[in-house]
């Protein structure tokens, strides 16, 4: 099982404190989400556990020490601000939610040292937009929760935005937020530990195989559905790729190897509405992802969900949720 084709700069990092514990810190922006820190912080725990022995060591530190709440109202004190933390073998930025105005210069220029001192640096869920903003992504690959993804590109054309479930590019990684922080410990581990010690953490976690950095964030839509006719999947899949230009049925019919009559009985017979039901529904469902997670105008979502006009994006929506957009919109306030 190999999780990480290495290279030389990443030799290099895991493996010059094989013979120490390896020390992480922990940034939490505010409003940070505490399943990514859980999922980052609790594979370390776990392999000291198997191993009778402090391998990995980690602190948590903040702008300023002290309490920063989580996006689901916790609070985790933070023992150390950035002025006093002290240096680790890699720092990870944890954040979630609200970051699309974080713009802390002096949290930038600490970053950049702890960069330039030649440790390893990283980011879970939307921490990554903190390291592009910091200037330490330009030209790398990296990733991001699915939701961001869009705005990550538009902001940063400079950075190699990909889907996978996390990245690692010489000594610098980033994963996607949710689980996707125990793959990206795992990898880790096996680096320094060996496959079969990031196997027996994943064990501990009911984990199950250990994920590869190139698989994708969403489930695939058959488990989303559940359904199982391919020609069903093929549709609902080009129906996802094709929101802001919506396709005709008959076109999804013809791409996925059926007739329109049949797409149609498929549709209600697996998925209980017509093909164009279930194609509005999609993009609707994007529209309020965007209208809640997004900085976009209402005119720019109506428009990337394929609406001829926001009177039509607005009645549309209206019909399916019983509410205006602008009203969960302002659910963010």
């Amino acid at each position: 099982m190999l999780l990480l084709k290495t290279t030389s700069v990443q030799n290099r990092i895991f493996m010059s404190a094989t013979a120490k514990t390896y020390e992480v810190a922990f940034f939490l922006v505010p409003g940070f989400s505490m399943m990514a820190l859980s999922a980052a912080v609790e594979p370390l725990r776990a392999l000291n556990r198997l191993m009778d022995t402090r391998r990995y060591g980690w602190n948590i530190v903040a702008r300023d020490a002290g309490p920063v709440q989580a996006s689901n109202g916790f609070e985790i004190t933070a023992p150390f601000g950035i002025k006093d933390a002290p240096p680790t073998d890699l720092t990870i930025v944890v954040a979630s939610i609200g970051v699309q105005d974080y713009n802390d210069q002096a949290v930038f220029d600490w970053l950049r040292r702890r960069r330039g001192s030649g440790r390893a640096t990283g980011a879970v869920s939307n921490g990554a937009l903190l390291l592009a903003r910091a200037g330490l992504l330009g030209g790398r690959r990296a990733t991001i929760h699915w939701e961001k993804q869009r705005q990550f590109s538009e902001e940063f054309p400079d950075v190699i935005v990909v889907t996978d479930l996390y990245c690692v590019e010489d000594d610098m990684m980033t994963a996607a937020g949710g689980t996707a922080g125990i793959d990206l410990m795992l990898a880790v581990i096996a680096q320094r530990d060996g496959n079969d010690a990031a196997a027996d953490v994943a064990e501990q976690f009911l984990h199950g195989p250990v994920r590869e950095p190139s698989s994708q964030q969403r489930q695939h839509a058959s488990w989303r559905y559940q359904v199982t006719d391919q020609r069903l999947l093929l549709a609902v899949q080009f129906m996802e790729e094709n929101l802001e230009t919506p396709l005709r049925i008959a076109q999804l019919a013809d791409m996925s190897g059926t007739s329109e009559r049949q797409m149609e009985r498929l549709f209600r017979k697996s998925l209980g509405m017509s093909p164009s039901e279930f194609y509005m529904g999609i993009r609707l469902k994007k529209a309020r992802q965007m209208l809640l997670h997004a900085t976009d105008k209402l005119a720019d979502i109506s428009h990337l969900c394929g609406f001829s006009s926001p009177a039509h994006f607005t009645r549309s929506f209206c019909a399916k949720y019983g509410v205006t957009p602008s009203s969960v919109r302002n659910l963010k306030h």
